[in-house]
């Protein structure tokens, strides 16, 4: 386990997971903007995660040394076979892992495209953090470890959480977040449940798609152009509300309580990761 992960710090957060507008017709913001955003809510680091590529870290780099914000380069990686991850280098030969992995995934796939296997991401693991997120439509209500049937998720889920434990370096994390939709306490503890069962420990992400709520319509432009349909006809592929944005501190603490282990583990995480692209100069 890393060193701090028994900090607890009320006020205190990191975020693991941002999306920038280099991720194409899906993030709503600037890595320039969700890096002073990041800073005027006082937050402790911000790490840049876009879809399967490291585009976006230059700019958010550049920023985060104008206003004195730690930056955390990363990566969503999508695989074929196994949950996406966040992929957070802790130094800079893990950095250079990853962008090999990045590569490797490109040059197999059509423009704009990546294919990465959990077998491509274990033989590149060495130094990174790794955070498995849930998938975006899962029946959570289910009890985990049941039989698996047709229609059950959250076996599927938990099964392929244990792949991934086995194939990678521990510890592995799972992210934890609070949509604002009314069932998030539930989902949080079937989150729990699951991440105790396989190994797996709870760490806390916003899953930011922009970094103020007035970008939402936006991003539901961006949405309805990227699934090729009007925004009426968009219906359940939008966002149900305007909550994927950065959020403070303090509105994290209160959203996650009861879960404060998981927001300790994101100070954990933004120290371990000291790699800093100056170091490629």
């Amino acid at each position: 386990m890393l060193k701090g992960t028994k900090r607890q710090h009320s006020t205190a957060y990191a975020e693991l997971q941002a999306t920038s507008n280099f991720t194409f017709l899906e993030g709503g913001s600037h890595a320039e903007e969700l890096v002073a955003t990041a800073r005027a809510l006082g937050l402790s680091a911000l790490a840049i995660t876009d879809r399967n590529t490291l585009a976006g870290v230059v700019r958010a780099h550049l920023a985060a040394k104008e206003v004195g914000l730690r930056l955390i380069v990363g990566a969503r990686l999508d695989l074929v076979d196994a949950p996406s991850l966040l992929c957070l280098p802790r130094d800079r030969e893990a950095y250079a892992r990853l962008s090999r992995l990045l590569s490797l995934g490109q040059r197999r796939a059509g423009k704009g495209h990546c294919i990465l296997s959990l077998a491509d991401v274990a033989a590149h693991a060495e130094g990174q953090i790794l955070i498995a997120l849930p998938p975006e439509r899962w029946d959570w209500r289910e009890a985990p470890g049941e039989a698996a049937t047709e229609a059950s998720t959250v076996p599927i889920f938990e099964h392929a959480l244990q792949r991934l434990g086995a194939a990678l370096p521990s510890p592995l994390y799972l992210a934890a977040t609070h949509r604002l939709r009314g069932e998030d306490r539930a989902r949080l503890a079937a989150l729990a449940v699951i991440a105790e069962r396989t190994g797996a420990l709870l760490v806390a992400t916003g899953d930011v798609l922009y970094h103020a709520p007035h970008r939402r319509p936006l991003q539901d432009v961006l949405t309805a152009i990227r699934e090729k349909c009007t925004l009426a006809e968009a219906g359940t592929r939008l966002e149900v509300n305007a909550e994927r944005h950065l959020k403070s501190p303090a509105e994290i603490a209160r959203l996650l309580r009861g879960h404060e282990p998981a927001i300790a583990r994101t100070l954990a995480i933004a120290d371990a990761c000291r790699f800093c692209l100056d170091e490629l100069v």
